[in-house]
């Protein structure tokens, strides 16, 4: 059966969209659910849904569990897998880091994790910068950047280990190095979900950072705004950290990352 969509401009295949209308019925609900209830949640006849269930059962998609109901298939982990594999965080976050630039006049830079290292893998600087970050080899700086304490906070055990046994860098005289103290910032980056570094890696220089989820719901990167420490005076940090976490929310929404 072939039918028109909302807009009325284009057909959809009515017995498709219902599959995929069962599949993030499940993905929502985050259990195995009954075919009873599905019927019920889909409006459709449980036959309809039994012969659906079944389809998505030879591919892979949907799985029965132990007590006779049904959820996501393992399918859907390979066809996730391949999907991140062509997504390119740079290019989905570029427009919405150039809005971020503008509308704080604030540089907006984009990092990932690389093993231990911190990498920058884009900058969008706002119309008429006033303001030029310094060159500086950040790699080594998840300690004291704002971006670089996102990423350590929501890093495996195992990496947040080696950082530390590798010694942290004195960059100022504010680049905190004390173990405990650092693992104490960490535990609060990751309570509240923003990070702020001022003057602890170059003095003059403040970042303000928030994390970006991938479709797994992972910290798949850092999102900040860097200016001069005397333009990101401490009365800004609650605007910027909105904007930011506005941002970064739909980068996430775009890789496919769905909030509970």
């Amino acid at each position: 059966m072939v039918c028109l969509d909302k807009t009325g401009s284009q057909y959809i295949i009515a017995s498709v969209d219902r599959a995929v209308e069962l599949l993030l019925l499940l993905g929502r609900h985050r259990r195995d659910m009954g075919v009873t209830e599905l019927a019920k949640e889909l409006g459709v006849q449980k036959s309809t849904i039994h012969s659906l269930l079944q389809t998505l059962m030879l591919r892979g998609f949907v799985r029965q569990t132990d007590s006779g109901r049904y959820t996501l298939g393992y399918g859907l982990i390979r066809l996730g897998e391949a999907c991140a594999e062509q997504l390119d965080i740079r290019e989905i976050a570029r427009p919405l880091m150039a809005e971020l630039a503008n509308e704080t006049q604030e540089i907006a830079l984009l990092a990932v994790l690389s093993g231990t290292e911190l990498i920058i893998i884009d900058k969008v600087e706002p119309q008429r910068p006033f303001f030029i970050i310094p060159k500086f080899d950040f790699s080594i700086t998840l300690h004291s950047t704002a971006i670089g304490k996102v990423l350590l906070a929501n890093a495996p055990p195992a990496i947040v280990s080696e950082v530390l046994q590798r010694g942290v860098e004195q960059f100022t005289p504010y680049t905190l190095t004390d173990r405990d103290a650092l693992m104490g910032e960490l535990a609060q980056v990751r309570e509240q979900g923003f990070a702020v570094g001022c003057n602890e890696t170059i003095e003059g220089v403040t970042c303000i950072a928030v994390p970006v989820h991938d479709a797994l719901g992972k910290v798949a990167a850092a999102l900040s705004v860097s200016s001069a420490s005397s333009a990101l005076e401490t009365q800004r940090y609650e605007t910027l950290v909105r904007i930011l976490r506005e941002k970064s929310g739909k980068i996430a929404r775009r890789l496919g990352y769905q909030p509970v």
